[in-house]
């Protein structure tokens, strides 16, 4: 990036005049876009894109020059959507025999072209003619669809397939097209003898000639008011370099407010196309005086390099951009008529990480979520909106609908909308201010492998000048509270202690956060986030300090937008901003957890044993600031804040908090998935500790630990031993019983297979987890996935179905059990008593008193990257032909702790048709102890799984199958739903 340069780029197929003439009048632009981030330092790139195809933007950057003859900003997102707002359009592709050939390709190649002008607030449809009218796409008969990118595709697919035949019967195809049209001007209030700035609509046609004059069709369908009011614009594009009948296409284009356009080679396909978006931009433009503001939707920036960003590795960064028109009005002086002339439009991107900066995450907590939808109902941020699969960019991530990704828990069929839902999405759409209570949701985390059903309450608003409206979803049992601190700064200037004392030893913070920063970045870099931080903690010291906000509206009581100087710097070279309320408690738990991790622990005679024997490796603390503290024993990993860097959005930050509602005192153990053929897999165990004041409470921390799985496994297995050496009644774990310790998802953390660790317990013992579902120890949630990938590869040999063995029975009683399990409870307290590793050793100020508390620390899991190996990345263009967007069903568990808690369970279970065995939960954690009897055999395997189940099909091409593969085609529904339309559409002008 050079922020002094910039430059223009130019298109193959430019009119060199043209160009060089734009490139000439444009360069005062340089100054505006310079002057523009010296007043705001905040803004990301500028540009602007000249209807002559010319775009210049700053900073500059160093062009790709393989893709130097791909790019025309004309055609980008941005560029059309500024320029011409809502369309409905039809597009009448000639499929007569006649088109075979280069006419076929240039045709083909036109629609594509046409197809890429679109973006999610259109709605299209595309049908193929000859002796008969044909929907392209079947299930798409008469419907409008919105043009998403998953719509274009599949409408390129479904062109490039066809095969000319027959002759051209333009006549029926338009008729068809106009009552479709007519369809959607009722639907959206205006009818057919009125105008109405909602109906933007058009008509394209692609063909190599006509037979007939089709006037009295155009006449009935598109003159109104005695030709005043034509509702429909027609635009035809005369393919190849033989043709016929031009004159006819010629009429029909001139007379309907549209253009021709004769395309003779491929080359002109791209030049012909934007044709249209002049003519379409003509109303906007003669209006004069209303630029109006268009926001897009996400999509990706092209220019973001991952390499760039040393703090977390994202393969792609999400924009928005605003764009405004930019008109060339000037009078003609022989005639005092307006030229009318659309100059191009400029514009801005917005990361989408700014809006979710501005959510203050911290303010939201752990298990809350902010969410912006837009007029479509598409979200642009949420926490379950995932645009990449294995470093694949999902072709519908800018198209994903707020129903695909909140999951009420309703109970219902994939793809059908609850009304709560229903009534959410419509509210966002139509960008009210509001709320909603007491919303039961299916919470899934550690991507989709865990789920916990949770009421969560809604507060929403429209975001002002924007087609977006923004949200915050929050737990409604400990999600409306937080807690509060006093002045940090001003009491350790009264004691003397050094702020950046508290932060020694190991220790991150949440890289996305913004604690303080430079306006200006320049001049001002950092190799870390914890030592920026540490360069304004001492500089908060000084008495001079000033708190600034980011975006701070000046004190003078005469402030107005005219007021603002463009061409002023507004900002000094070393002016900063910070969240105060975020520093000062980041400051408030660093100083209330810094001294037992800023030194290697020193272990007491008691305590070392104990360390040993389970292999305890690791220690840390966690907060609702994202401050993490860790620190090793015994041996160095690969440090645990690299693979953590976002604590309270981790798995076992999230899972501490969403157990404390069943039981105050546990704690929640977890290993990796499938980690059972590898070495040295860790347990993780975390507690929350929620502070109270009168009788309300707040998430304030998370502790924990990790100590070794196989020491562990080891102990279970010593005591098993023991207590079956000394009971001449008692069976014998690894004997006649199969013996596990499984959490509350269902996953096993000790079994007497080493292999089994990580699995999930209905893939081992899968009649059990039956019968456990009959006898509500667990319950099953079933969720589903909207934006799934599916492997070709792997189609055949699914793992999401139950498969059924027959096998003969020979019940015999479980021998008894609970003995060896009262001694497996005492070993686990006494473990957890020793493990006494974290207190909170300041008290809170007048805030919140109680927030001193000694506090038990058994412990994390380290995450699945650490006892992973690396192999040999296979290439994202080649693993892309692998897969392909479907829809999965995901049946997750949900251990049903309250029974055990109420001693409403009395553990052994003795029915016919189902094997003895014996339950018991583990008190102070989230595990179930399971001894399953052995020596009979199963009556019935069963395989139950949380892995995902595909419910589409592999889309297939041929006219007989689209209907039942396309996924578009299931998606119907969704085009159903409400939709805002945008404001600051013009459709009219004098003919």
């Amino acid at each position: 990036m050079n922020l002094a340069t910039w430059f223009a780029v130019n298109t193959l197929d430019l009119f060199k005049d043209a160009a060089a003439f734009a490139i000439q009048w444009s360069q005062a632009l340089d100054d505006v876009f310079t002057h523009n981030y010296q007043s705001d330092p905040a803004l990301s790139w500028q540009y602007f894109g000249s209807t002559s195809g010319i775009m210049r933007h700053y900073p500059a950057k160093r062009w790709d020059m393989d893709r130097e003859d791909l790019f025309d900003c004309r055609i980008r997102t941005w560029f059309i959507e500024a320029a011409t707002c809502t369309k409905d359009v039809i597009i009448l592709m000639d499929n007569s025999g006649s088109m075979e050939g280069m006419g076929h390709h240039i045709g083909s190649l036109t629609v594509s072209s046409i197809l890429e002008t679109f973006s999610n607030n259109d709605f299209i449809n595309v049908l193929n003619y000859s002796s008969t009218t044909n929907y392209t796409i079947p299930c798409f008969e008469n419907t409008l669809v919105q043009a998403t990118k998953e719509n274009i595709e599949i409408f390129r697919r479904a062109i490039e397939l066809l095969e000319p035949d027959g002759k051209t019967r333009l006549g029926q195809a338009l008729e068809v097209a106009f009552k479709l049209l007519e369809k959607y001007r009722e639907k959206r209030g205006c009818t057919g003898n009125s105008t109405n700035t909602n109906c933007n609509q058009a008509i394209m046609i692609i063909t190599d000639g006509v037979n007939r004059n089709d006037s009295d069709i155009v006449m009935k369908y598109n003159y109104f008011n005695n030709g005043s009011n034509i509702p429909v614009r027609i635009f035809t594009y005369l393919v190849g370099k033989e043709v016929d009948n031009a004159q006819e296409l010629k009429w029909i284009s001139c007379h309907n407010r549209g253009y021709y356009t004769h395309v003779q080679t491929l080359e002109q396909v791209t030049a012909s196309v934007f044709q249209y978006i002049s003519v379409v931009a003509r109303p906007l433009v003669l209006q004069g005086t209303d630029h109006p503001v268009s926001w897009t939707h996400a999509y990706v920036d092209m220019t973001y390099d991952d390499k760039m960003d040393d703090q977390v590795n994202e393969p792609y960064r999400l924009l928005t951009s605003v764009a405004i028109p930019c008109y060339d009005t000037k009078i003609n002086k022989m005639n005092d008529t307006v030229t009318a002339y659309l100059l191009g439009v400029a514009g801005t991107d917005v990361p989408l990480d700014e809006f979710s900066k501005l959510t203050a995450p911290y303010k939201i907590g752990v298990n809350g979520y902010a969410l912006i939808v837009s007029n479509n109902g598409y979200v642009l941020m949420h926490p379950d909106l995932r645009p990449v699969f294995e470093g694949i960019l999902k072709v519908n991530y800018n198209s994903i609908d707020l129903t695909q990704v909140e999951q009420h828990n309703d109970q219902l069929p994939a793809r059908v909308i609850g009304e709560t839902l229903r009534k959410l999405r419509e509210d966002l759409v139509h960008r009210k201010e509001g709320n909603m209570h007491n919303i039961l949701l299916s919470y899934h985390y550690d991507n989709m492998k865990r789920i916990s059903e949770e009421y969560f309450d809604y507060y929403y608003t429209p975001l002002e000048e924007t087609p977006f409206t923004i949200g915050i979803a929050i737990p409604n049992k400990y999600g409306n509270y937080s807690l509060e601190v006093g002045d940090e700064i001003q009491r350790n200037r009264h004691t003397g202690e050094n702020l950046t004392s508290f932060f020694n030893g190991k220790w991150k913070i949440h890289p996305k956060w913004v604690y303080c920063k430079y306006h200006y970045l320049e001049g001002h870099e950092f190799d870390s986030p914890e030592k920026e931080l540490l360069h304004f903690l001492g500089k908060m010291y000084d008495m001079d300090f000033k708190w600034e906000r980011h975006y701070e509206v000046p004190k003078t009581e005469n402030y107005t937008l005219e007021t603002v100087d463009c061409l002023r710097k507004s900002l000094r070279d070393d002016d900063y901003y910070c969240d105060k309320q975020l520093v000062q408690r980041l400051i408030f738990d660093a100083r209330n957890t810094y001294e037992p991790y800023s030194e290697q622990w020193k272990f007491n005679p008691r305590e070392m044993p104990l360390f040993k024997r389970f292999n305890a490796s690791l220690r840390f603390v966690a907060t609702m600031s994202d401050i993490l503290n860790y620190c090793y024993h015994f041996i160095n990993r690969r440090e645990f804040g690299d693979l953590h860097p976002r604590a309270i959005n981790e798995k076992w930050y999230k899972s501490a908090v969403l157990q404390h509602q069943y039981d105050t005192e546990s704690f929640v153990y977890s290993v990796p998935f499938t980690s059972g053929d590898k070495e040295d897999t860790l347990v993780t165990g975390s507690y929350a500790i929620f502070p109270s004041d009168r009788g309300l409470e707040a998430p304030g921390s998370v502790v924990g630990f990790q100590f070794s799985q196989a020491k562990l496994r080891d102990r279970v297995q010593e005591i098993s031993n023991k207590l079956s050496n000394q009971c001449s009644h008692c069976s014998r774990c690894s004997g006649s019983l199969s013996c596990y310790v499984v959490d509350n998802s269902g996953y096993i953390i000790v079994s007497d297979r080493e292999e089994d660790t990580g699995r999930f317990f209905g893939e081992v013992e899968g009649d059990i987890l039956e019968s456990m579902l009959v006898e509500k120890i667990f319950k099953k949630v079933t969720i589903y996935d909207y934006q799934a990938l599916c492997d070709r590869r792997m189609d055949g040999h699914e793992s999401g179905t139950s498969t059924l063995l027959t096998v003969s029975v020979n019940q015999q009683p479980i021998t008894y059990v609970e003995i060896m399990l009262n001694w497996f409870f005492v070993k686990i307290m006494y473990l957890l008593l020793e493990l006494n590793i974290y207190t909170i050793l300041e008290p809170i100020t007048a805030y919140a008193q109680d927030i001193i508390q000694t506090t038990l620390d058994p412990g994390t899991e380290e995450n699945d990257t650490e006892n992973v190996s690396v192999e040999e990345e296979e290439d994202v263009d080649t693993k892309k032909h692998h897969y392909y967007a479907c829809e999965t069903e995901i049946n997750l568990y949900v251990l049903q702790q309250n029974l055990f808690i109420s001693d409403n369970f009395h553990g052994e279970i003795n029915k016919a048709g189902v094997r003895n065995y014996y339950v018991k939960r583990i008190p102070y954690s989230n595990l179930i102890f399971v001894a399953i009897n052995s020596t009979v055999m199963q009556n019935k395997r069963i395989f139950s799984t949380t892995n995902p189940k595909r419910i589409t099909e592999e889309p297939v091409f041929q006219i007989n199958y689209m209907n039942t593969t396309l996924l578009p085609c299931k998606k119907l529904e969704l085009s159903n739903l409400t939709t805002g339309r945008l404001t600051g559409c013009y459709n009219e002008h004098p003919l």
